[in-house]
């Protein structure tokens, strides 16, 4: 729905006049890819150091994503701030690609780099419910030979710029997680009793390795909030990688977890629920058990005591494909993160 720069929205209730107003903001900021045009969206601090809007830096950092697409460097020119706010377009393999007008954001300057048939039009800031799984790619990210797409997701900031700039970071650390993978998984329980007391301690380590730190750029697809939570939907292209795939008979490795941990940060919770989903996909291949027992008797003394002591081990190296990622905000709770990750199998 394209729109002027303020909805507003009028309900008469019990003879009273209620106007609910929802800011607007270029349509291209929650889309910047469509089937008719292709675009790459930059952002920076609201404010440069001379006190200016930061639109030099917000263009620069759009552009630099049009050249990491064929692995290239920002050309010098670019580096000049008066190149930048005089810039006439530029030639990139057959296609012109320009500027169309800035956005001024939550302290942050939105710039926007497109190609093809496009507008300035402006709609309604684009929401979201992960609860409700709308739209779909908030619970399941859909794969095929070529690419997947990546959930980023940015939890509240000050600025704009730092929660975008969030998202994009967990969508990136997020699809480090596709392909090949060392998972190494040791879980120990210890049980003791003795007379009216029972004391059990439970320890589970767990190990991912991965091997895709030189990932191939990431392509902004989609952006939405759901509250104060901003997701985001990106392409990953690589074919080497996904000349593999998932299929509905592969094994499969899911957790869901819904607390704090001590980095304190969204990211490292959905870490540790991949995380878990490795360790059990691995414990479904295979597990060695290990089990000691001891019993004491001391009946008439009541200084008996039995002991039991499990080890659960796995060791693999997995191929998998993360087949759902999906993230529910909570008001003052943890976010509930629940994974599925399904093992590649070759074609």
């Amino acid at each position: 729905m394209r729109l002027g720069p303020i909805l507003k929205a009028s309900l008469s209730m019990c003879g009273l006049l209620v106007t609910s107003t929802l800011a607007a903001e270029p349509c291209w900021l929650s889309q910047p890819v469509t089937n008719e045009y292709q675009g790459y969206i930059g952002v920076a601090e609201k404010f440069d150091a001379a006190g200016s809007l930061a639109i030099a830096a917000s263009r620069r950092s759009a552009l630099r994503q049009l050249f990491a697409v064929d692995g290239a460097t920002l050309p010098e020119k670019f580096q000049n701030d008066d190149a930048l706010l005089e810039f006439a377009g530029i030639d990139v393999e057959g296609r012109h690609f320009d500027f169309t007008s800035d956005y001024v954001g939550r302290g942050a300057v939105f710039s926007y780099l497109v190609t093809g048939d496009h507008s300035d039009d402006t709609c309604v800031a684009s929401t979201c419910s992960s609860q409700r799984c709308e739209p779909e790619w908030l619970c399941g990210q859909s794969s095929d030979a070529e690419s997947t797409n990546v959930l980023g997701v940015g939890e509240w900031r000050i600025s704009d710029k730092q929660q975008w700039l969030d998202a994009a970071k967990s969508a990136s650390e997020t699809a480090a997680y596709w392909g090949i993978a060392d998972v190494s998984s040791e879980y120990r329980l210890l049980r003791t009793a003795a007379a009216q007391q029972y004391l059990s301690f439970i320890d589970h380590t767990i190990s991912v390795e991965t091997n895709n730190r030189d990932l191939p750029p990431l392509t902004l697809m989609e952006s939405c909030r759901d509250g104060a939570t901003l997701f985001q939907r990106w392409l990953y292209e690589d074919r080497q990688k996904f000349k593999r795939y998932a299929n509905s008979n592969a094994l499969r490795g899911k957790a869901t977890v819904s607390a704090y941990t001590a980095a304190g940060t969204l990211q490292s919770v959905i870490d540790l629920a991949i995380h878990r989903a490795y360790a059990e996909l691995a414990q479904n291949k295979d597990v060695r058990v290990k089990s000691l027992q001891k019993t004491v008797s001391g009946e008439s003394t009541g200084r008996g005591y039995s002991m039991e002591a499990v080890s659960l081990s796995s060791h693999h190296r997995i191929s998998a494909s993360l087949s759902r990622l999906s993230i529910t905000p909570r008001v003052d709770k943890p976010y509930i993160v629940e994974v599925e990750l399904l093992e590649n199998t070759a074609q």
